[in-house]
């Protein structure tokens, strides 16, 4: 039975977070579906309940995925089911942001007050998005505007265990809908001083990292974005959007020089600047939605000669640095509802460049060392058949290309190797699901999806110990998953056990002709298999919930390398109650265990497992008032993501929220 695209836009509406950037979602289902089996999504809502100040604290707390700080760089990362961030799609309303060279995004650098809503897809993804979604996608939805005047301030002020003033964050919200145009107006501020380490922290024998305040651990973020739209009766929107975020962290040292080598950075700047344009016009039974974007990344890293960080060598390791990288693109989608069949068509284009600058260490000069290109063509078709009324076959499949298009490179090493390579890679999947009644439905999918390599895992030298490879090949993944979700009125559970196998995977491995020298080459042969469970419960002045993940991550043809960064365990538990009079006490605690680093001479330390518990009280002060304040790591736990590299201890909390 045919229903109208007008319909299915304004259900899709109601059926996400209230006030979502509607253009900037891609489903693989019909958006309008109120058990969506594929997709996870949270909100606005769960982000502030949880205190969350960043995407990487808010996707830590999702069944699945787990949070890591690489702390040589002092960048945190997010795995899902044991795949890295290189190999994971991340968008922002729908426009793809990893950094071109690497692939990798700083989950820290971005702030969650302008986010409406966060959707995540493990393993089985749409086509739409386009390549490299081998271990899953987050696709990061910001606020748009439902009202004539509507908007939020809040102002978040942190102190470490001494009373000192550690962290203080403000925010502005302000978006406007009138006779079908919108407006959204955001700005963030975010500066931390420093951080206090846990007092369970000794320095060992040798360590610059006295006890007390954390070394080198300042940061400085701040946001402007805008949005301007308009909507049609028949629900068709355009809409432009720009986002400017400036950004600025100090490199902490290592606590142990045995544990991990100590390096005197810095990062005088991390920015990033993206400017879209998107719209969809909607017919009968049919939608076209087109996608245009610019998206550039600016960072610069200092290596400096001692702790004084103001002086380098004339030679060795120490330099000045950056990176001006940029990319831009455009996608089309096509959709038709026929019949039992709601059929999307697909097209993606993405170039990518880099270019890297080495900055003189005396005078005020710099020369470009290098400069890489490629570009990236993605083709798609999936298809939502309804067998029964009962049974659904949703399938797809995609076809996807990456060519070099520019090497160019003043380091004479190895010079002869690098020449323009291409790859291409065909991606099937399919997934069943079956409703057993109007609360649950079960499904199971099999799908195959591929990591193209990045330009450093082909052109990088790493600080001349490899051996570049513009012959790598890309890595494939086929996901089996099987799952069940249940939601009603006040209860909701979701449970899923899945196995994932890797072939032709990227390692680093020993060069043969020059024994002293590594080479990435595809070698590798990986599992991941585990299982989720996620419950929640909430009446009138109780909510409660948690989940639980399990993550095991084996290589079938070496099981002496271990995959870092993966929790084996990890559970996450939350619940608040009203007391009355307008307050709430909420409190959550995290447990996280099995998790493998590698430290300075090459083998591998299991870390130490540690929970953590946060609470707060809450007084909502009329319905559009609240205040907050609260404790974060209650028990001032010492917590380490990577070894040699503490977290912050106790911290205490105060926010205020006005919603207008």
């Amino acid at each position: 039975m045919k229903k109208s695209i007008i319909l299915l836009s304004a259900a899709a509406s109601f059926a996400m977070a209230e006030g979502s950037y509607t253009l900037g979602v891609v489903s693989v289902q019909n958006s309008a579906e109120d058990i969506n089996p594929i997709e996870q999504t949270i909100t606005a809502k769960t982000i502030t309940q949880n205190n969350e100040r960043t995407v990487a604290e808010t996707l830590d707390n999702v069944s699945g995925l787990s949070m890591s700080n690489t702390g040589a760089r002092n960048e945190t990362t997010v795995s899902i089911r044991g795949f890295d961030a290189k190999r994971i799609g991340v968008f922002i309303d729908g426009i793809p942001v990893y950094v071109p060279y690497d692939g990798n995004f700083d989950y820290s650098r971005f702030l969650t007050n302008d986010i409406s809503q966060i959707d995540i897809s493990k393993g089985y993804s749409s086509v739409v998005y386009g390549g490299n979604t081998m271990g899953g996608v987050i696709n990061i939805i910001s606020k748009k505007p439902t009202k004539e005047l509507e908007g939020n301030l809040r102002a978040e002020m942190v102190l470490d265990s001494d009373g000192q003033m550690a962290r203080h964050l403000q925010s502005v919200n302000v978006g406007s809908k009138v006779d079908g145009f919108y407006a959204q107006l955001g700005a963030t501020y975010s500066k931390r001083d420093h951080f206090r380490l846990s007092d369970d922290y000794s320095p060992v024998a040798g360590s610059a990292q006295p006890q007390g305040d954390r070394l080198r651990s300042e940061t400085q973020d701040q946001k402007i974005s805008l949005k301007v739209g308009y909507v049609t009766d028949d629900a068709s929107e355009v809409a432009i959007s720009y986002s400017n975020q400036k950004g600025q962290k100090q490199q902490p040292p290592s606590i142990d020089s045995t544990l991990a080598s100590v390096r005197y950075w810095d990062w005088p700047y991390w920015d990033k600047e993206t400017i879209s344009i998107s719209a969809q016009k909607n017919f009968d039974n049919s939608y076209i939605k087109a996608l245009a974007y610019f998206d550039k990344s600016k960072n610069s890293l200092y290596s400096y000669a001692d702790n004084t960080y103001s002086t380098f060598n004339a030679f060795g390791s120490t330099f000045k640095s950056r990176y001006d990288d940029y990319s831009y693109g455009a996608r089309l989608e096509y959709a038709l509802e026929a019949g039992e069949n709601f059929l999307k068509l697909a097209a993606n284009y993405k170039k990518d460049v880099h270019r890297g600058y080495d900055i003189s260490k005396t005078i005020d000069s710099e020369t470009m060392t290098e400069r890489y290109e490629d570009h990236t063509i993605s083709l798609g078709v999936e298809d939502n058949y309804k067998i029964t009324k009962e049974l659904e076959l949703l399938a797809g499949v995609s076809y996807d290309r990456l060519e070099g298009d520019e090497i160019f490179d003043t380091n004479t090493a190895y010079l002869n190797m690098l020449t323009l390579s291409s790859q291409s890679s065909i991606n099937p999947q399919a997934a069943l699901i079956y409703t057993l009644n109007d609360e649950s439905k079960v499904r199971a999918s099999v799908s195959q999806k591929s990591y193209m390599p990045s330009m450093k895992d082909r052109y990088s030298r790493k600080m001349g110990r490899s051996v570049p490879n513009v012959d790598l090949d890309k890595e494939v993944a086929n996901h089996y998953e099987l799952s069940y979700i249940y939601q009603a009125n006040n209860i909701s559970t979701n449970a899923n056990i899945y196995y994932s196998k890797i072939k032709d995977a990227i390692q680093s491995v020993i060069f043969a002709p020059n024994p002293a020298l590594e080479q990435n080459q595809n070698v590798g042969d990986f599992e991941h298999k585990g299982g989720e469970f996620d419950i929640a419960y909430k009446n009138d002045s109780t909510k409660v919930g948690g989940n639980y993940a399990y993550v095991d991550v084996k290589n079938k043809k070496d099981s002496s390398i271990k995959r870092t960064g993966v929790p084996k365990h990890q559970i996450f538990a939350y619940v608040e109650q009203k007391l009355g009079s307008g307050f709430s006490i909420y409190a959550n605690s995290k447990f996280r265990d099995g998790v493998y680093e590698q430290i300075t001479n090459g083998t591998y330390v299991e870390m130490a497992s540690f929970t953590t518990f946060d609470t707060k009280l809450i007084y909502a002060y009329m319905d559009n008032l609240q205040f907050e304040a609260g404790v974060k790591n209650l028990t001032d736990k010492l917590i380490q993501y990577n070894v040699g590299f503490p977290e912050a201890g106790r911290e205490y909390f105060a926010t205020m929220n006005y919603k207008f």
